[in-house]
């Protein structure tokens, strides 16, 4: 070992968290929630998302968008961090496929992974009329084991807000529904 950071020369055993959480909502109304999730007041971290590919294949949509993050690295870290890497830089792949009911989200970050990587799997499915099941796969990893504890016990206080702030943008639009805002959504 070198340091107090832990183990520094290789990847540690990477670390999983996964969850299940069901929405009392159509899996169209989930799916465009989705894409208007920013911006929440439980997401303040998020300084900017763009859309640089769209595509249909085969009936399924095909998206990469660009998100922009504040980073969220302990001040203890940053000597760590070159400066043209205070922003996190975040690649969100997706598929939609409305016949299936299905929507796959990928993310993962573009820069600082020589601190940690995170990749995060969503899975919406539609299970009933108004009824979606969405499936969270996450993995987690970093050369330094200290990193990789932080990182990850990070993860899960946060995707607590996460999620506030996907039900927050389904209130809403029940809203805009509710005042004829809006028409039905899928």
């Amino acid at each position: 070992q070198s340091g107090h950071y832990g183990r520094e020369t290789s990847m540690t055993s990477p670390k999983y968290f996964i969850n299940w959480t069901t929405f009392k909502k159509s899996w169209e109304d989930v799916t465009v929630a989705h894409w208007l999730k920013y911006p929440n007041p439980f997401s303040n971290h998020v300084l900017s998302e763009d859309v640089v590919e769209r595509r249909v294949e085969d009936g399924k949509l095909c998206t990469v968008r660009f998100i922009v993050k504040k980073q969220r690295i302990p001040a203890s870290l940053m000597w760590m961090v070159p400066n043209r890497h205070k922003a996190c830089y975040v690649k969100e792949t997706s598929v939609i496929d409305p016949v299936n009911q299905e929507c796959t989200i990928t993310t993962e970050n573009l820069n600082c992974r020589f601190i940690s990587l995170v990749i995060e799997t969503l899975k919406y499915k539609g299970v009933k009329m108004c009824e979606t099941v969405m499936e969270r796969r996450t993995l987690i990893s970093s050369k330094i084991d200290r990193i990789q504890n932080y990182t990850f016990e990070r993860y899960q206080k946060n995707i607590v807000n996460t999620d506030k702030g996907m039900m927050c943008v389904l209130g809403l639009l029940d809203e805009c529904q509710r005042q004829g805002l809006t028409g039905h959504l899928a």
